[in-house]
């Protein structure tokens, strides 16, 4: 009996040998008669593959309802550009936004949100950045959606620049870790290439 199990082990793949010896301590145990009948059963009916259920596909539409009023944190005193508020596509996939690095982020730098602010009001950027509203739309995707495209960034709004009542600047952002939230930094910190402004392609 044990010279056709070694001939049938010889053929076992290596990684497969140590369930084999499993099986036998199975049947070998106190429990054995249990196991025989279990492992009998198997062979019997056979193994039927597993079928994965294709993942169903995420919806990155973002449509955007901009006669909704912007609700701002109650230490904001002024937003900096209302006239901004109402712009915008109301319906956009995310795939196509564009998430935007000025040079002075790049490789290791960092630029300050003053200086990167001035850009984008000099060169008339903000028109095609997204703002807080966009971003309340991005949000309620999920954290899946999110990731998808900014995995490991903070992305930043910033056609909604605010000033607070202390005087200092801030711009909302989105970041995902164990949901997706919004942060408003200061601009006096600095940005670098983890911190891109989302844009509308143009």
């Amino acid at each position: 009996m044990l010279a056709p199990i070694v001939r049938a082990l010889v053929g076992v793949p290596q990684e497969r040998l140590g369930v084999l010896f499993d099986a036998i301590n199975k049947v070998g145990s106190a429990d054995g008669e249990l196991w025989r009948t279990r492992f009998a059963e198997v062979l019997r009916e056979g193994v039927k593959p597993v079928t994965l259920s294709p993942e169903a596909p995420l919806d990155t539409l973002i449509r955007v309802d901009r006669s909704v009023p912007l609700v701002y944190p109650n230490w904001v005193k002024t937003v900096m550009h209302p006239e901004l508020e109402l712009t915008g596509p109301v319906e956009y996939d995310l795939g196509t936004i564009d998430p935007w690095l000025h040079d002075g982020q790049k490789n290791g730098r960092y630029m300050e949100g003053h200086k990167l602010y001035e850009y984008l009001k000099n060169k008339k950027m903000l028109e095609s950045c997204l703002s807080l509203r966009d971003g309340e739309e991005i949000q309620k995707k999920g954290l899946a959606v999110f990731r998808k495209f900014f995995h490991g960034k903070a992305v930043f709004l910033w056609k909604s620049v605010v000033r607070s009542r202390h005087g200092n600047l801030f711009v909302p952002s989105l970041y995902g870790d164990d949901e997706v939230v919004v942060h408003w930094h200061c601009l006096d910190n600095g940005w670098n290439d983890g911190h891109p402004a989302l844009r509308f392609a143009s």
